[in-house]
């Protein structure tokens, strides 16, 4: 019977060996460019603009482009010194200062590419924001030259060719700690860029000129979106956060309707459910429909106002919940024709509201030595001083935020009184307690709306009482 061959003889020899190894090794570098150049050919997948990264790395990027024929490109940005306007196709720094800026409202990622067209000479730069660390690329048309400064400090500088008074083409590149810069048809220039902090902000400058921007395209990697938190709350995703600025101007400006159509535009096809919206963006809804009332029966908000609608157990009234999911209430059992008809919670700020009804035919007594008080005839304004009284009485130390006198708004189309008071807590010295309460006399019944919490609180849930109050109807 024949030996086994020993492990080295069943090998090929050590040339061939290396032979296949080297086949096998040349195999597999085509796989890798045939891969790569797939993924190069989609027009979703770029590679880096500054250097080629892993597979991982290369998300597909999203572009925003302003070709500045319309103002609506405008909201986008937010002029912090100078004057910016669209004219022409070509967005204008009108203004002459020594350094005009105009802000990008969105945020950078940390990967991305800004191509810009100029026109015009003067000189012009780029800004990008690390923080409060500023890189600036710096265009001199009459000078033909562009340099890059960070922090005031200059990391490069070089002259360039172009044809006076023709487009001029500039593209700045970045990764984490490098730029890439090109202008005209030059070759582009790397650097490497001081603090390798994360970009986060970029913005147009002009130095005692008049530049204008032909076109302007940034691309970056796709910024995600807000998710809720265990809490069950999400945060503002970034076109929400921009709504909001470019809605608060709008209504600083007087343009309720403009203000709520770009809160519309935010949120989409989005379900109107409350609980799905984030807090800054109903709190703003909600003042943009308090300055413009007809608004309220506009979609997505009349959908809104109406899953936040209370009617009364016996049907004589019903209120509209402030939007925010803070905000909880029930229409109370009413086993009487008087006592308390609606109950309202809210967690943050913590407030009580309660809407109390006096029936006009009842006899009610006020104060530590109770006096006897009638409701019907005047009862809504006597039926609250004797209240006002009475709850100062109860509560020492108690002072007089505002004395009971008439209240200066309506509710329902019915003239209301209201007083306020505040008082220390008897178990936290450090803590306020405040008690505001307006009455109203409808049909005879005198109604009692009672918000209880700190003052501050109720300073901050403002606007959310004025909604209440603005939404409050008697049966008809």
């Amino acid at each position: 019977m024949s030996r086994p061959l020993p492990l080295a003889a069943c090998s090929p020899s050590r040339p061939r060996r290396r032979a296949r190894l080297a086949s096998a090794a040349a195999f597999a570098l085509l796989l890798l460019a045939a891969a790569e150049g797939v993924a190069q050919s989609a027009p979703l997948a770029p590679p880096s603009p500054v250097a080629q990264a892993s597979p991982s790395q290369r998300a597909p990027f999203e572009v925003l482009l302003y070709k500045f024929d319309a103002e609506r490109d405008l909201v986008e940005f937010e002029p912090l010194a100078g004057s910016w306007s669209i004219s022409a196709g070509s967005l204008w720094c009108t203004s002459k200062g020594p350094r005009e800026e105009l802000r990008w409202r969105r945020a950078l990622t940390p990967r991305g590419k800004v191509t810009a067209r100029l026109l015009g000479g003067g000189k012009v730069a780029l800004l990008l924001r690390a923080g409060e660390q500023e890189t600036q690329i710096v265009v001199d048309r009459a000078a033909s030259r562009v340099a890059v400064e960070c922090d005031g400090a200059p990391l490069a500088a070089r002259a360039y060719e172009a044809t006076a008074g023709a487009a001029l083409a500039l593209a700045v590149a970045w990764e984490l700690d490098r730029l890439s810069v090109r202008i005209g048809d030059d070759e582009p220039f790397t650097l490497t860029r001081p603090g390798a902090l994360p970009l986060d902000g970029l913005a147009l400058l002009s130095f005692q000129s008049q530049p204008r921007f032909d076109e302007l395209a940034i691309e970056r990697e796709p910024t995600r979106e807000a998710l809720p938190s265990a809490a069950g709350v999400r945060a503002l995703s970034e076109s929400e956060r921009l709504a909001i600025e470019q809605a608060t101007q709008l209504l600083e400006g007087d343009d309720a309707p403009a203000a709520f159509e770009r809160l519309r535009a935010a949120l989409g096809e989005r379900v109107a459910k409350a609980a799905e919206w984030p807090a800054p963006l109903l709190a703003l809804l909600q003042k943009v429909a308090l300055r413009r009332p007809a608004l309220r029966s506009r979609e997505p908000l009349a959908a809104l106002v109406a899953a936040a609608t209370l009617a009364a157990a016996d049907g004589s009234a019903t209120l509209v919940l402030p939007l925010r999911p803070a905000w909880s209430g029930e229409a109370l059992p009413i086993r009487r024709t008087d006592g308390p008809v609606f109950l309202l919670r809210c967690a943050d700020p913590q407030l009580a509201v309660e809407v109390y009804r006096y029936d006009q035919k009842l006899k009610y007594w006020f104060g530590r030595d109770p006096r006897l008080v009638y409701s019907s005839g005047g009862g809504g304004s006597t039926l609250g001083r004797a209240r006002a009284d009475e709850q100062h009485d109860f509560h020492a130390r108690c002072q007089l935020v505002r004395e009971f006198e008439r209240s200066g708004r309506s509710i329902d189309g019915e003239s209301a009184w209201e007083y306020e008071i505040a008082w220390p807590d008897a178990d936290d010295g450090a803590r306020t307690l405040g008690l505001r309460e307006l009455f109203v006399l409808h049909r005879g019944d005198t109604w009692r709306i009672t918000v209880a919490g700190a003052p501050l609180a109720q300073q901050l849930a403002a606007d959310e009482i004025e909604w209440l109050l603005a939404q409050f109807e008697f049966a008809r």
